[in-house]
């Protein structure tokens, strides 16, 4: 049994606090001075700061202990949001009006460190982002003891929520900036979750009967084709799914539907030991995933079955390499090296170390608990500033 604090928290000591603190340390190395968590410290194209991989890395340092860097997180987060309130405005404006959705006229999916919106040639509408920092928001909150939102926060919170009410159905690109033109069941996940923790926020009933409906859509979708799609556009599965069961508990872990698309997950998806994103992926060749791994760890953690759980552990432990870097994906170069070339032409190397990768693994250990013994690591870790 995990020993808990004196609010009733899991205590991260002893053998789990020295197999989580390299991540830690690379988490919080990550974190630039106004709160906002760059996504990869050695890939240009991701010196940025998602809503979705802050508000995991976020949930990540409160399962840790690590409060004030997650608070420090949220301030950021609401700021930046507040910095954006008449382009929200703008949009749901034109919805009211009958207009279609321009992607490139709503709110962006990522920031700069300073909280502006980047202006490149990225997809740029994804509506993942907002629903995951309202759950995460509500998860610190919780898990810091604070409880009630701060007043700071609450225009923030409100207008993410009336944003998603009127956008988090509609087709955007999914959480692999991938597709624009679907409905995808994972965003619609985010989404519910988000709305869900606004509305205990909040105080706001209306918000919690949108969540309500949209996860029984979603629940209904999947027991209706015997297991959960990518989107309405495609019967892949993807292992974002996962994040339905754990961590937003959406669906039970028993849910028929859920067990079928795991193991679909598990057949479809599985490269030596790892997770990938969904069949077809090319992005640097398709490799396996830290973060998708340690979420299948998760969901097999509340299913009870510890050593499916701690085996997606070590597979993602194993792949820490001597500097404490945890790298986006592993073994694309081998199982389709033509899309890993184009790649690389591309854009280079793909990302050597995610902060993202280092956030889920922490999520998982903290949840498995100690380990019998811990490996004695050092972490070299430099700071934010000297990686500008």
């Amino acid at each position: 049994m995990k020993k808990l604090d004196e609010d009733g928290r899991p205590a991260i000591e002893g053998d789990l606090a020295r197999l989580v603190a390299p991540s830690v340390a690379k988490m919080l190395s990550n974190q630039g001075p106004r709160g906002a968590f760059i996504a990869s410290p050695d890939f240009a194209e991701y010196r940025y700061c998602w809503l979705r991989d802050g508000s995991f890395t976020a949930y990540a340092l409160d399962c840790a202990g690590e409060h004030g860097s997650s608070r420090a997180f949220h301030e950021w987060s609401a700021a930046a949001i507040e910095g954006i309130a008449p382009v929200i405005a703008r949009a749901l404006d034109r919805r009211a009006a009958g207009e279609p959705i321009d992607p490139a006229r709503m709110p962006p999916a990522r920031f700069d460190l300073s909280g502006r919106p980047v202006g490149d040639d990225w997809p740029n509408f994804q509506v993942d982002g907002y629903g995951t920092w309202l759950w995460s928001l509500q998860q610190h909150l919780e898990r810091s003891g604070e409880k009630a939102l701060p007043s700071r926060l609450a225009r923030s919170v409100d207008s993410v929520g009336r944003y998603l009410v009127e956008f988090g159905t509609s087709p955007c690109y999914d959480v692999w900036e991938e597709s624009g033109d679907s409905v995808h069941t994972a965003t619609l996940g985010c989404v519910a979750a988000g709305l869900r923790a606004a509305a205990s926020m909040l105080g706001a009933p209306e918000l919690a009967e949108r969540a309500a409906s949209l996860q029984a859509f979603v629940l209904d979708q999947g027991r209706r084709v015997g297991r959960f799609a990518k989107s309405d556009h495609s019967q892949q599965v993807d292992a974002a799914l996962l994040w339905l069961c754990e961590p937003f508990h959406l669906v039970p872990p028993d849910e028929p539907a859920f067990v079928e698309t795991v193991r679909a997950i598990a057949a479809e998806l599985d490269l030596e030991g790892g997770t990938r994103r969904y069949p077809t992926d090319t992005y640097y060749g398709g490799g396996a995933w830290p973060v998708l791994t340690a979420s299948l760890g998760l969901y097999y953690a509340r299913a009870g079955d510890i050593t499916a759980a701690e085996r997606c552990l070590d597979w993602v432990a194993e792949r820490v390499d001597d500097h404490g870097r945890l790298a986006e994906q592993f073994g694309g170069e081998g199982r389709d090296p033509e899309h890993y070339r184009e790649w690389l032409a591309r854009w280079g190397p793909p990302a050597a170390d995610l902060v993202w990768s280092h956030a889920m693994y922490v999520v998982l250990a903290t949840e498995l608990g100690p380990p019998p013994a811990a490996p004695d690591v050092t972490t070299k870790t430099e700071p934010i500033g000297s990686q500008q």
